[in-house]
């Protein structure tokens, strides 16, 4: 009944400061596994779907476990007229949607919009999840949030771009240099081929004046062939970068509110069920999903095999990518790999949800959602600590950093 929901409501709000504590603690969790991925995973050959179904499924089996352990609800020591209302099939159905939207077609518009546009574009437009949450959660869920708060969120959001787009900058100019280095390497290469040519005597080597004259008529056509070429390739991107580009604002843009929406959906319908009984239908639901998808077409892939063979057809087009994982299959790998990306799963999908979730319920969504977006930060002292001088904070960084500091500090007043 509406009083049920009312009771439930206030206890599960009535504890900020452990919901601003689990929210800030979330994110440190998350940067700590996206560094043992970024090793492990990016060698292994994997695609991110894979890995999305991978980490789902796994976390699911702890989330199963902490259930019966730590409770499947949050109404215990409070009077409910009918049970029944807080745990139906509407209630889980849209916890289930909640995960499609924000877990398996969040993710891949996410990952999609990074290919895109690059991290520096859509971290800009991933600066304004905070706000749509607080727009999202005044229209639906009636939650306000004073004027001081929207400070700290801006200043927050202020610090993550500084953070962010400061480590955008650094790794293009590390690939930059990289180029440069390759690139001086080869000029010296024919500097030092034309000096061996030029050595030679007038005697050793006997040059005909036409057959010169000729040579440089060819080379002035090819080079005139190839800024032609240059020009086309230049006109033919310029056609196409338009469609590219408003392709990944979309699909970022999209993100940006599939994600804040299927938060908004977790906090309406997981009212009365605990984090690990939220995370276990919503990650558990598109784990499942996600495997459906990965066996339907490993079997069709399987049968078009088939029917190649019986055909007598070969198709020698795939021979370079026989070594290859389909994007919908887990890669081989060694046991020590796998338990490494598990730890990774141990942190991001099973700890960082666990807090997420229960801060949703403690605090407004804006406020979890910009306490959550911290992730950065925490990357950078991460980093900084593990890989030593090579990934020392940059002034730019380090004013990044306090400036969302500064945010969250205001935020937990």
């Amino acid at each position: 009944t509406k009083n049920d929901h009312q009771n439930i409501q206030r206890m599960m709000s009535g504890n900020e400061t452990t919901g601003i504590l689990a929210a800030i603690g979330a994110p440190f969790f998350m940067a700590l596994g996206f560094i043992i991925w970024d090793v492990t995973w990016k060698t292994s050959g994997g695609s991110a779907f894979a890995l999305n179904m991978f980490k789902c499924n796994l976390a699911s089996i702890g989330f199963l476990i902490m259930c019966p352990i730590l409770g499947w609800s949050t109404t215990a020591g409070i009077e409910i007229d009918n049970a029944g209302d807080l745990w139906n099939i509407q209630s889980i159905g849209f916890l289930i949607l909640s995960g499609f939207i924000g877990i398996i077609i969040g993710d891949l518009a996410w990952l999609e919009a990074l290919r895109l546009l690059g991290a520096t574009n859509v971290l800009v437009i991933d600066s304004v999840k905070p706000f749509s949450a607080a727009l999202l959660g005044w229209i639906i869920l009636n939650e306000s949030i004073n004027n001081i708060a929207y400070s700290g969120i801006s200043l927050t959001v202020l610090g993550i771009l500084f953070v962010s787009l400061e480590k955008e900058s650094k790794s293009y100019d590390e690939v930059n240099s990289d180029a440069n280095s390759d690139a001086a390497h080869q000029k010296v290469e024919i500097h030092d081929v034309r000096h061996d040519t030029d050595s030679y005597d007038g005697d050793d080597i006997v040059v005909d004046e036409e057959n010169d004259n000729h040579q440089e008529e060819i080379s002035h056509d090819n080079l005139q062939s190839t800024v032609n070429n240059i020009g086309s390739n230049r006109n033919h991107e310029e056609i196409h970068i338009f469609p590219r580009k408003l392709k990944g604002y979309v699909l970022a843009i999209s993100n940006v509110f599939l994600d804040t929406y299927g938060s908004v959906l977790t906090k309406q319908h997981g009212l009365g069920m605990s984090t690990w009984t939220i995370n276990l239908i919503r990650f558990g639901s598109s784990g499942i999903i996600m495997i459906v998808i990965s066996c339907f077409l490993r079997i069709l892939a399987y049968w078009k095999a088939r029917r190649k063979q019986k055909s007598g057809k070969s198709d020698h087009s795939n021979d370079d990518s026989e070594n290859k994982v389909a994007w919908y299959l887990l890669p081989t790998l060694r046991a020590k790999s796998w338990g490494k990306i598990s730890i990774g799963v141990l942190f991001v999908t099973f700890l960082c949800p666990a807090l997420s979730n229960y801060a949703l319920f403690q605090i407004a969504l804006a406020l979890a959602l910009t306490l959550g977006s911290i992730t950065p930060l925490y990357a950078l002292i991460l980093e900084w600590s593990f890989h030593g001088k090579s990934k020392r904070p940059t002034l730019r960084s380090t004013v990044g950093a306090i400036l969302s500091i500064a945010g969250v500090v205001i935020l937990s007043i």
